[in-house]
């Protein structure tokens, strides 16, 4: 069997309210939903459902005619007001309200965002806007009061269940070592659903499920830190590391979770110890938007350094 004919995150992508993995509250409340919606904002980690819930929420629910919008790729004035007000002008083919799936929409630039605030204002009467962001605080605050926000963070024993359904849809086979693997790689990259899913699918491909303990990222991780306390050139260590890529899979977020892991139980004096962490934390958080990550891993590198001087 070939388990790459189909993407198991496609294949197995909620289609109807109740198979997304929501809190009682939220699931209780969208089952409740009328057509006269208000403006809705969900945030929260990657792959935690939102754009599901956006899509099920027009095409299911609601059953209207809706504008999609990746503002992480369409981010700048000319797409809200050449897409956005375009078709917020228009008659509804249903009379219903029309909506407006801002994808990413932390990815809007500031100008955007404060035209999209007039936007959402001037055609309230018609339209309404489902927006969705993995950063609430790139929100502008003005965008965030015509809103009701909704933090999507699905249980972890619901990501697991949804895991080992999918597991027995598609024949994969569990030895007893790997079930005892599979709770600790879930809660390694949990909320991530979207990331859990497409990991399993790569350890299933021979209809057998192999998991393999990430050892190497968190010895490149522990190699880069000692290299930093020893004072060595962070040239060599970036050398290191590139050449290195292949036995941690090119992962630098997973790297960096590994040095932040590694320097929080180390015996470095907390006060260098407090820097470090604050460091990696803020390279952990660009690497969502960075285009290069390897640069970004080397910019950490580089802040680190200045630590042991």
């Amino acid at each position: 069997m070939n388990h790459y004919n189909q993407l198991w995150v496609e294949k197995y992508r909620p289609q109807k309210l109740n198979e997304v993995i929501l809190s009682p509250e939220i699931q209780s409340h969208f089952t409740s939903l009328k057509e006269d919606i208000p403006n809705l904002l969900f945030y929260g980690s990657p792959g935690t459902g939102k754009s599901t819930l956006a899509k099920i929420i027009v095409k299911d629910i609601l059953q209207c005619q809706y504008l999609y919008i990746n503002a992480s790729d369409e981010n700048g004035i000319d797409t809200i007001r050449n897409k956005v007000i375009s078709f917020a002008q228009t008659r509804s083919i249903d009379s219903k309200k029309k909506i407006v799936i801002l994808e990413e929409a932390d990815g809007l630039t500031g100008e955007s965002l404060r035209i999209l605030r007039n936007v959402m204002e001037e055609y309230c009467d018609t339209t309404r806007f489902i927006l969705t962001a993995n950063y609430i605080n790139k929100i502008i605050e003005p965008i965030r009061s015509r809103c009701v926000l909704f933090k999507l963070h699905p249980d972890l024993k619901d990501c697991l269940k949804r895991c080992v359904y999918i597991l027995k849809e598609e024949g994969v086979k569990v030895s007893s070592d790997q079930k005892n693997l599979l709770l600790s790689f879930i809660e390694s990259r949990y909320p991530d659903l979207r990331r859990i899913i497409n990991d399993l699918q790569k350890f299933s491909i021979n209809g057998e499920l192999i998991i393999k303990e990430n050892d190497n990222i968190y010895d490149t991780s522990e190699y880069v830190i000692k290299s930093l306390i020893e004072r060595k050139n962070s040239l060599d260590i970036r050398k290191y590391v590139i050449e290195s890529e292949k036995l941690f899979n090119n992962d630098y977020h997973q790297l960096l979770r590994g040095m932040f892991d590694f320097v929080y139980s180390s015996q470095i004096p907390d006060n260098v110890k407090k820097i470090m962490v604050l460091e990696i934390g803020e390279y952990m958080y660009r690497d969502a938007f960075v285009l290069d990550h390897e640069i970004n891993f080397f910019c950490c590198v580089l802040a680190l350094e200045k630590c042991f001087n």
